[in-house]
């Protein structure tokens, strides 16, 4: 069994752990709510073309091979069934943050979904199954199934294909990640900070039969770290733990995680948390949730991020080798105007941090990416991570963050928070040939007969283009573009339950 794709069909040695709860097969008791998007406002598209060395348009594009398989990912419509990891968030009343599962069905017949909490130790999982009917989205508060203050998720799909994310709710701002298909030995994150008064948590699940022993660096302002505590980590078999950085390393304005795995693989996500916190000269108040990259790469794109509401884009690259790299950063803008990249360097076991928004113009969606140069002949790969922010004077008041995609494909799967609100669909085209891209609600791709994407999307090279959605709160399923090229994808929510930012969820199966 591959490790990028594990089921619970045929479980490694060190598999899942086994599970008791509800009856399967049964179709969760609840009012099923499904409502059409509706596609407000496109923006024009720009003419801002990436660099020569960006313009691959492969669907596993990738500058280094050790990431050119993604984390997350739609199965292919023949896969007999997919387990989903989601680490972060907790299911008890006094939680950080409470967490709910979204699962979205792009299957033309039902799906079954059952959803296992693993409260760790020698405490017994719990389950919960459902069927979800074709192209319905359902969402799962974990408290539902079980209540627990270090919840481990695991959500196996069979029958068809789906799509699974996991939205975190921290007051009055909500956050939103992909979960994840594959378990692996190395874990890395480029965001972060440990300035008083914030909250850095680094979420750790193991959801197989024996222990994992870990260690965790971080690379910083002051150069690489390595707390004795957080040597030789044992993560229990079937647990989620939480690792409070702040704790271990004290007062870092900037701080890139690495987690490595001695034994054992496991899955790894972060959060990290304000309540109106001055960083790098803007006030942070809300909470981000990223998910980690199994390898640094050479080539990275974030198709999310806005100026709109007095938002602040920054990119944090991380460097976890011993060479100094250099990055051509660049912002595709959203509008008319047109940026030429900026070349950074990022000192060998440290981060830099490009605040992308002094060079964008206010009210402009963006979508960001970032290209390691050749020097002599070699490129030293990053990690590269969003981080954005929206402060307290802000009507959208929040935090949102999200890792950046080394991958391109012709589909890509946009799950939404259960949120009354603004959105955001950003389409970056960063290959040399014209896309066209179509949008289009889960229950209506691929039918032979149905309604087409009002409006089609013309998306030059090296160009971005965006569709201004209205979330129907509960009633909203998951929206599909598909492409006669590869793109990228990405989702930014604006309103009321404050800022959340994610890249949507690849189909590397799917042919264009």
């Amino acid at each position: 069994m591959s490790i990028d794709e594990p089921t619970f069909d045929a479980p490694p040695p060190d598999g899942p752990m086994p599970h008791a709860g509800p009856e399967p097969g049964r179709r969760r008791a609840r009012k099923v709510r499904r409502g059409p998007i509706l596609f407000v406002v496109v923006v024009a598209l720009v003419a801002a073309v990436v660099a020569q060395q960006e313009e691959s348009s492969g669907s596993g594009a990738s500058g280094n091979g050790a990431s050119a398989l993604p984390n997350v990912g739609v199965p292919g419509a023949d896969a007999a069934s997919s387990a989903w990891y989601c680490p972060a968030g907790t299911s008890t009343p006094d939680g950080p943050a409470t967490e709910t599962v979204v699962i979205a069905s792009l299957a033309r017949t039902d799906v079954e979904a059952t959803i296992t909490v693993m409260p760790g130790g020698d405490a017994t999982p719990v389950t919960d199954t459902m069927r979800l009917a074709p192209g319905e989205q359902v969402r799962v508060p974990v408290a539902d199934v079980l209540a627990t203050a270090e919840p481990g998720v695991v959500v196996e799909t069979v029958g068809g294909a789906a799509a699974v994310s996991h939205v975190l709710e921290h007051g009055d701002d909500v956050a939103m990640e992909a979960c994840t298909r594959s378990a692996a030995a190395d874990w890395y994150f480029a965001s972060g900070t440990t300035v008083d008064e914030s909250q850095h948590d680094l979420l750790l699940f193991n959801p197989f039969g024996d222990d994992a022993i870990v260690d965790v660096s971080f690379v910083t302002d002051t150069g690489e770290q390595e707390p004795s505590g957080l040597q030789a980590l044992v993560v229990p078999r079937g647990s989620r733990i939480t690792v409070p950085v702040q704790d271990s390393v004290l007062r870092q304005t900037r701080v890139a995680t690495h987690v490595h795995a001695r034994t054992g693989r496991l899955v790894a996500e972060q959060t990290q948390t304000f309540d109106d916190v001055t960083v790098d000269g803007s006030a942070r108040d809300g909470m981000a949730l990223s998910a980690g990259a199994t390898a640094p790469s050479s080539v990275w794109r974030i198709p999310a991020g806005s100026t709109r509401d007095g938002g602040r884009v920054q990119l944090a690259l991380a460097n976890f080798s011993s060479d100094d790299s250099r990055v051509d950063v660049k912002a595709v803008l959203d509008g008319e105007g047109k940026l030429a990249a900026q070349t950074v360097r990022v000192p060998a076991q440290g981060v830099t941090m490009v605040d992308v928004t002094t060079r964008v113009p206010i009210d402009t969606d963006v979508a960001v990416s970032a290209t390691v140069r050749a020097v002599d002949g070699r490129r030293v790969p990053v990690v590269a991570e969003l981080l954005a922010t929206w402060p307290p004077a802000s009507s959208s008041t929040g935090l949102a963050g999200t890792l950046g995609s080394t991958v391109t494909a012709t589909r890509w799967v946009v799950t939404t928070p259960d949120v009354e609100a603004e959105a955001t669909v950003t389409v970056f085209n960063p290959g040399p040939e014209p896309v066209t891209a179509e949008l289009l609600a889960a229950d209506d791709v691929d039918r032979r007969i149905g309604p087409t994407s009002e409006p089609e999307l013309a998306i030059g090279p090296g160009e971005v283009k965006t569709v201004r959605v209205v979330l129907l709160g509960a009633g909203q399923g998951a929206t599909v573009v598909t492409a006669n090229h590869p793109v990228v994808v990405g989702l930014t929510v604006l309103g009321d339950a404050g800022a959340a930012i994610a890249t949507a969820l690849p189909d590397l199966t799917h042919g264009g």
